[in-house]
């Protein structure tokens, strides 16, 4: 890296990558003090043997959540899990669980994240980190009626307060926000996170009523009396509330049910899948490539330490490329980057153009760029280094 004028810096590559499709043979990047890139242009002169690649998006983390004491993969017992783990837990703790998250988030070349702030802490601590994307308080309460609903969504709002790190709303899921919470959480906040359709047993409680669900909302005492099913589908009953909309990220989506996929699409909602986590529970992984061609954007995300291996955005790639063979580099690379930025609702990530940040990945050279990117995407390439914000920050040298 070279300084630039501005007091920023610039680099000369074989390859720049705009986006997924897109490259500069050869390339340079400028970008100014702040951090912000002020030209992607043709280089002349002297290049490294180098290929600069945007920054990747994890569109769906709990960062505050550690690795539970034994591992459980029965999904409500580990609800169970987690829960405890929780109640168990400290604000160092916690601190301590955020710090090592974003070290290992930017190691392995995620430089924006979609977290999911179950404390009220999480904000605060990500904001002081070189990470951007959107932080989506955490909301349960399937016994909420409409007044206990406002209130608690007023007391967790807190509104966009920097720039770099925009807020959100996450209601849980259907089998723990109530039908109030929803439309609250929906009135007060634009952008929402919703974990849905991730298991058989959470159709079965909307659908009927009764189930593993049913079972543990009774035993917390949040099981409402009188409670009636609604009768359809999670996608189906988000749809009913009006919550199912263009600033919507469904996180799963395991368990889609048939017309599902036209509701999403038809809402222009997101999807973030997790390889990690699928892996983690010994899922069959769901119809992603089926979900891209009905024009849904899907995205990548590591879940949290409770049910993934590592916070590793390349360990989800290599695992992506696995799991959904016929998808191109390009395709999964978009999956990992403009398509994460979507679903976060956050312009500027997982590209590089002027006003971006200066957000990006260098990795060695391939004879092409197209082999140069399946490298990458494959986990068969070193890190190089990591730039966020205009500064380069420790890698992970291999995946």
């Amino acid at each position: 890296m070279t300084s630039a004028a501005a007091g920023g810096g610039s680099l000369a590559a074989r390859f720049v990558a705009i986006d997924s499709r897109r490259y500069l043979a050869p390339g340079e990047v400028v970008w100014n003090r702040r951090g912000r890139i002020v030209a992607v242009r043709k280089a002349r002169g002297a290049v490294a043997d180098i290929c600069l690649l945007p920054g990747l998006v994890n569109a769906h983390a709990h960062l505050q959540i550690a690795p539970l004491a034994a591992p459980e993969r029965d999904f409500v017992p580990w609800i169970g899990a987690v829960l405890r783990a929780r109640a168990q837990g400290t604000m160092r703790g916690e601190r301590q669980q955020v710090a090592e998250a974003v070290t290992d988030l930017l190691a392995s070349g995620a430089t924006a994240v979609g977290d999911i702030d179950s404390t009220g802490n999480g904000r605060d601590l990500l904001r002081r980190s070189p990470l951007r994307g959107r932080s989506y308080r955490e909301l349960t309460g399937f016994h909420l009626d409409r007044v206990a609903a406002r209130t608690l969504v007023r007391e967790r709002w807190h509104g966009n307060r920097s720039g770099v790190l925009a807020a959100g709303l996450s209601p849980h899921a259907p089998y723990s926000v109530s039908a109030e919470l929803f439309r609250a959480a929906a009135r007060q906040a634009r952008h929402l996170a919703i974990h849905c359709a991730e298991v058989p047993e959470e159709q079965q409680f909307l659908r009927t009523g009764r189930g593993p669900f049913a079972d543990l909302l009774a035993q917390l005492g949040r099981l409402p009396e009188g409670f009636r099913a609604p009768g359809c589908g999670a996608v189906a009953w988000l749809q009913q509330l009006a919550v199912l909309r263009a600033t919507t990220q469904l996180v799963h989506c395991q368990e889609l049910l048939r017309g599902d996929v036209a509701r999403i699409a038809a809402a222009g909602a997101s999807i973030v899948v997790c390889p990690g986590t699928i892996t983690y529970f010994r899922r069959q992984p769901p119809a992603v490539p089926a979900w891209l061609r009905a024009g849904i954007p899907v995205a990548l995300g590591t879940d949290s330490r409770a049910s993934n291996a590592s916070l590793s955005m390349r360990d989800e790639l290599a695992a992506a490329a696995s799991m959904w063979p016929g998808l191109s580099p390009s395709d999964l690379f978009k999956m990992a980057t403009t398509n994460g930025a979507r679903s976060l609702g956050t312009a500027g990530l997982g590209t590089l153009r002027p006003g971006a940040a200066a957000d990006f990945l260098v990795v060695p050279a391939a004879a092409s760029f197209t082999a140069t990117l399946a490298a990458f995407v494959h986990g068969q390439a070193p890190l190089q280094a990591v730039v966020c914000g205009g500064r380069r920050r420790r890698a992970h040298t291999s995946r």
